[in-house]
């Protein structure tokens, strides 16, 4: 099994909308998982870099946009296969830390992941979705369009500096 990676998301909302990257399924060949779903912009953080930084770098990189990292909103841990089954995680396991973000320049963009070649990128599309119809698009982690709605983060999103973590595991 590889290294547990650590990443990092951003999660902006502006004017009624939250902005989300249309990704390729990590696991196309899993008929339980779509072919594509809309997550949060972000990535692995690279060996000496800040959290801050590499949030930075992922969002430039992904969408073209700089932006302002504030508080820690969640943590996510994904082991793929799912816990309890047969070699979990031995696919994938990543630890994620879910940053309140506020855009602060740039031009968007849907940009590309560096690791991949043109042929093989995994980025679709760049989008601010509304808030009011977030149950029209397969989001991941599942627990994200409720998490944005019922944390209130959508009517305030400048009310979330003193936010405390919460937690999800694989099944959420």
């Amino acid at each position: 099994m590889s290294q547990v990676r650590l990443r990092v998301s951003a999660l902006c909302i502006r004017d009624g909308h939250v902005l989300l990257i249309e990704h390729k399924s990590f696991a196309p060949e899993d008929p339980k998982l779509p072919q594509s779903y809309w997550i949060l912009p972000g990535g692995v953080v690279e060996r000496g870099e800040t959290l801050d930084e590499a949030l930075t770098r992922e969002m430039m990189e992904e969408t073209g946009l700089q932006c302002r990292v504030g508080s820690l909103l969640f943590i996510k841990e994904l082991l793929y296969p799912g816990p309890g089954g047969a070699q979990q995680g031995s696919i994938h396991h990543s630890v994620s830390l879910g940053f309140f973000c506020t855009v602060t320049g740039g031009e968007m963009i849907t940009g590309k992941d560096p690791e991949y070649p043109d042929d093989q990128q995994v980025i679709l599309k760049v989008s601010w979705l509304p808030l009011a119809d977030l149950d029209r698009y397969d989001l991941y982690p599942p627990f994200l369009a409720d998490y944005i709605l019922s944390q209130h983060l959508a009517q305030q999103p400048e009310g979330v500096q003193n936010a405390v973590p919460e937690f999800f595991n694989s099944a959420q």
